[in-house]
Parts: C-alpha cells; sequence; structure tokens
C-alpha cells in the first residue's frame, strides 16, 4: 500500500501519461526551494501533505519590497529577505512534511477565486459514474476554496464560467465534458493506488480557461456541499448511487456468507 498523502499521490498520477499534463509542477518542501519556486513562479502554495479541507496552505509571492505569505485567510505577513521568509515560514510549518506548488491564476467571480469539483460515484454495478459538479468559490479574505473553512459558496459550473469570464459560453459544453473524461481517466487509474466507491476529483481553471487537478479527495469527499446548490439534483443523484453501491457489497458480502455455510 502506497502511503496516503498529497506528494506520494501527485507521484502516483505522475506515472499516467494521460493525467501528467494537467498536474502543477509540484516538489516535496525544502527551505531551499522557495528561492527558485519563486524565481519561476510569481505565486507558490506550500501545503501540508496529510491534511484536506484547505487546512495549514500557506500562499507565497514575491513583492517589490521582499515577500509576502497567507496562512489559510486573513492578512498577509511580510518578509524582507529570502532568509527572513524561510525562516517565518519554518516557523508557520513546524515538523510537518509539506508539498510547495506552482501557484495557479485561478479564475475568480468578483474578485473571488473558484475551483470545481467533480463528484465520481461507483454505481450498483460497481462501475465509475459522473454524479454531478459544481463551483466552490472563495470567501472575500480566504486564500482556500473549501467553502465549510474558508467561508465562500458553491454555484453552479456555467454560472461560474460565464461570471468570470475565463471560458466563452459557446465552449463550457465542452469544457464540463473534458473535465468528466478527466474525471473518468484519474478514477481508473486510481484502481492501481486503492479501492473506492468515491472520488471528488478539484480542478482549477484559470484566467486563460486552462484546466489542472488540484487534487483528488478519495476518503470521503463531501455530498453536502452539494446540498449547498439551490437545485438539488446533484445531491439526490449522489444520494442515489451510494445507496446503490452501498446495496451491491451488502448483496456481495451475504452470497459471499451464504456460500461458506
Amino acid at each position: 500500500m502506497i502511503s496516503s498523502s498529497k506528494w506520494s499521490l501527485h507521484q502516483f498520477f505522475s506515472k499516467s501519461s494521460y493525467i501528467r499534463p494537467f498536474l502543477p509542477p509540484t516538489s516535496l518542501y525544502q527551505p531551499a526551494q522557495l528561492g527558485p519556486y519563486l524565481a519561476k513562479y510569481p505565486t507558490v502554495y506550500i501545503k501540508p501533505t496529510r491534511t484536506h479541507m484547505g487546512k495549514g496552505i500557506l500562499r507565497v509571492w514575491k513583492t517589490e519590497t521582499g515577500y509576502q505569505f497567507v496562512k489559510e485567510r486573513g492578512e498577509p505577513i511580510h518578509a524582507d529577505s529570502l532568509e527572513d521568509l524561510k525562516q517565518k515560514i519554518t516557523k508557520q510549518c513546524g515538523e510537518k512534511n509539506y508539498i510547495i506548488q506552482k501557484g495557479l491564476d485561478l479564475a475568480q467571480i468578483n474578485g473571488s477565486s473558484f475551483d470545481i469539483r467533480v463528484m465520481m460515484m461507483r454505481n450498483g454495478q460497481g462501475r465509475w459514474q459522473y454524479a454531478g459538479m459544481l463551483a466552490k468559490v472563495a470567501g472575500s479574505d480566504s486564500i482556500i476554496t473549501n467553502v465549510a473553512r474558508g467561508g465562500g459558496y458553491a454555484v453552479t459550473i456555467p454560472h461560474a464560467l460565464l461570471k468570470s469570464g475565463a471560458v466563452d459560453a459557446a465552449k463550457i459544453k465542452d469544457v464540463t465534458s473534458q473535465l468528466i473524461q478527466i474525471s473518468h481517466r484519474v478514477c481508473a487509474h486510481f484502481k492501481k493506488y486503492r479501492h473506492t466507491s468515491q472520488i471528488g476529483v478539484d480542478f482549477a481553471i484559470d484566467k486563460q480557461g486552462n484546466i489542472s487537478i488540484i487534487e483528488v479527495n478519495y476518503d470521503f469527499p463531501s455530498h453536502a456541499l452539494f446540498a449547498k446548490l439551490k437545485d438539488k439534483t446533484y445531491f439526490r443523484t449522489i444520494k442515489r448511487l451510494h445507496f446503490q453501491y452501498r446495496n451491491r457489497v451488502k448483496r456481495k458480502r451475504s452470497a459471499k456468507g451464504k456460500s461458506r455455510s
């Protein structure tokens, strides 16, 4: 069994020639990498390898007078030099393992960034099925799009893409089809990692309409997130597929028990 961390998952998905181009440049964090990453990218993210829901994420960027960073939300912390930045981030990070990642210029709605959650579920036949998608919009002072922690909200994909201007109205259907296609490939590749019955794939759409994979959530991707949409169709589909797959597992266990007796 591969250890479950953002870094091991990044390495695992990098082995897929189809998925690899959608992964942002990522390394296991060491303070020495701050300089090269910030020289190459305007913004970088530093993320704990074993936490979810946006916990502990830092956004770091260069300014005219030095550097600044924010942990989750709030006012930026200033650093005068790269060494000062390294020391301050080390204090924030503690002893945990982190990854460092190219910051993506996320599309925005009224100045707030958003990403996209695509929900994939195993159905009553045990096959992967697309169940729904939505956009998670960050709170006003938050660097994370997690709705529960970041004070944000959920909207439909057409609304988010139209409002942001990242994708032309005529191309929205093509973009959603591509997101579903990539998600199916993620699920197909994931079976080599471990078995699961539900996967929430988080995608970034940048201001030019380019797609990247931010994270693959496979433990307990939120169902309740979809209940925040006015139209409950996706939420009902997720619950129905969850019920169907759970019944399938029960039937298989029952049949196995009878064959032993």
